[in-house]
């Protein structure tokens, strides 16, 4: 039977202090509950009534790590995940290149990858959602906006209806086939034909350790082993164009398998098989006034390397504690066109480096012995390979340009304003446990680290945070020592963040440098969330 068309509601209901956030896929979630736990007021809706039960992304690299043991659910995705130790990349039956423990170069306290299937993580974020009071509702579509000055209005339908609501920003981060992206006029502009791959969830029985990732460059196209926890694999071939609705069947796959892999692997019990076109592409702008794109609604590209629900957390994070300061009230509008600033060139790397990638390791002929040729090089110095996983992984990733980060430059002697916060080893508190400084950013907030003692001068730098943070001592011993400082006896953050004994460190709430200054000023602090933070001080 028919079930009758929901009628609309003619009234429209304002929230205008609310973020909507459209899409609940890992970076939806990471969205919404980064909001949450700045300070914002969030609802998250996605089109779709029940999570995705297709493995798709299944990378967790260390920078993501990092966001992850900030936000408190990192040691969930460490229990259910897979460490990946090391990676392989084989020119027929001889390994060309293997990079022993992948991440030694890796400057992050999180050096390993870990593999883990995307509904299994979006299962560990949405636990998080609902411990911060936020309900993922599904079923529920995005049908259009309209924006103006004050707020945006829009449609949404559910199984109760069609209605209409105002709220102050939408954040969409609704995939690749966005529809916030197409109601704000803008589209992804690239390479919408390329190569077409195989992909296939399957239980794996091989006698290869299950902690390496491994590449197959057959002649007749790439071959990729990505371990799963559970004794399954991720695998990828590249395969000719598909007739158009075919589907990959699991023979082909072992066929696949036994001819580009040695048939180390029998597969069965496929969960997912599928073909995917790579396509390349970026949106010019991730901000349209209240409207803002995050994850593959603002970028597509190849799936090699796995950068894609890495680079769309890592948007997500960047944004929300923006956004939380702007949606609150507590910094001006004019702080998020640095989320563009910062986000849309690493975008921007990101479809590059991925393209490069897929080329490189779908290459025929003499390209491909060249390839081969220069990954045996890398095989053997491994300091080259040390940087190309370091850049693979994320870790390398600064806003040093970025119009929202000022202070002291380290010019390769020490960090430098945009980088990421150096996590030091050797901290303690004040009582003798350890102590990390990525720890300290479950709080919410920023943090102000200075190594200088003065009391008065503690005093006027939280005056000049404010709400904003926590001011951190950092001192030499515990003896007398505030209670909420960290102890750090070999000097080490002094020295990795060139302050010396008498400066500080802004660490924004996405872990990244904001300022750094070798003299512990408050008025320059002051200035520093006045002018480039746009923060908007409240009456006393």
């Amino acid at each position: 039977m028919t079930q009758p068309t929901p009628a609309r509601e003619a009234t429209t209901a304002d929230d205008s202090r609310t973020v909507l956030v459209v899409g609940a896929g890992p970076v939806g979630l990471t969205a919404a509950c980064e909001l949450v736990r700045q300070g914002a007021r969030v609802r998250l809706v996605d089109a779709l009534a029940e999570p995705t039960a297709q493995s798709r992304a299944v990378v967790i690299h260390p920078r993501t790590q990092e966001h992850l043991a900030a936000m408190g659910v990192l040691d969930r995705v460490e229990a259910e995940g897979l460490a990946i130790t090391a990676m392989e990349l084989h020119s027929g039956r001889e390994g060309t290149l293997r990079v022993h423990e992948t991440t030694a170069h890796v400057d992050s306290r999180h050096r390993r990858i870990l593999d883990l299937a995307q509904p299994e993580t979006e299962a560990i974020l949405a636990g998080l959602a609902t411990g911060l009071g936020i309900p993922v509702e599904r079923g529920t579509s995005f049908d259009g906006l309209v924006q103006d000055d004050d707020g945006v209005t829009v449609t949404l339908t559910s199984p109760a209806g069609t209605t209409q609501h105002r709220y102050g920003w939408v954040v969409g981060t609704d995939g690749g086939h966005s529809r916030v992206r197409a109601a704000v006029g803008t589209r992804i502009e690239g390479v919408f034909r390329g190569q077409h791959f195989l992909f296939a969830d399957v239980a794996a029985d091989t006698a290869l350790s299950p902690d390496t990732i491994r590449m197959f460059l057959h002649p007749d196209g790439i071959g990729g082993a990505f371990p799963m926890p559970g004794g399954r694999t991720r695998l990828l071939f590249l395969v000719d164009p598909p007739e158009p609705g075919a589907e990959p069947t699991l023979g082909q796959t072992q066929r696949l398998v036994d001819e580009r892999m040695a048939g180390q692997w029998r597969i069965g019990d496929p969960r997912w098989l599928t073909y995917f076109e790579v396509h390349h592409g970026q949106v010019p702008q991730y901000r349209h006034g209240r409207v803002l794109l995050a994850g593959d609604a603002a970028h597509i590209h190849s799936p090699a390397g796995g950068q894609g629900m890495n680079t769309g957390i890592q948007d997500a994070v960047n944004l929300a504690w923006k956004l939380a300061l702007v949606s609150t009230g507590r910094a001006a509008p004019a702080l998020l066109d640095t989320y563009h600033a910062e986000r849309h060139p690493v975008g921007a790397a990101v479809v590059r480096q991925t393209n490069a990638m897929t080329n490189a390791v779908t290459a025929s002929g003499p390209v491909a012995h060249l390839r081969d040729l220069a990954l045996t090089v890398l095989g053997h110095v491994p300091a080259l390979s040390g940087r190309l996983v370091s850049a693979m992984t994320e870790t390398t990733i600064a806003y040093r340009r970025s119009p929202a980060v000022t202070g002291l430059a380290g010019g390769g002697r020490h960090a430098s304003p945009g980088d990421h916060a150096p996590d030091v080893p050797g901290l303690t508190t004040a009582d003798g446990a350890e102590a990390w400084i990525g720890d300290l950013l479950r709080r919410p907030g920023s943090l102000l680290l200075t190594t200088a003692g003065d009391r008065a001068l503690l005093d006027r730098l939280r005056g000049a945070l404010g709400s904003l943070g926590t001011v951190v001592p950092v001192v030499a011993t515990a003896e007398g020592a505030p209670v909420d400082a960290l102890v750090d006896p070999a000097g080490a953050v002094a020295r990795r963040y060139g302050i010396g004994d008498a400066g500080l460190a802004l660490v924004r709430p996405d872990g990244y440098l904001g300022y750094l200054s070798a003299r512990a000023d408050d008025r320059a602090v002051t200035e520093y969330l006045t002018d480039l933070l746009h923060v908007q001080r409240q009456p006393a």
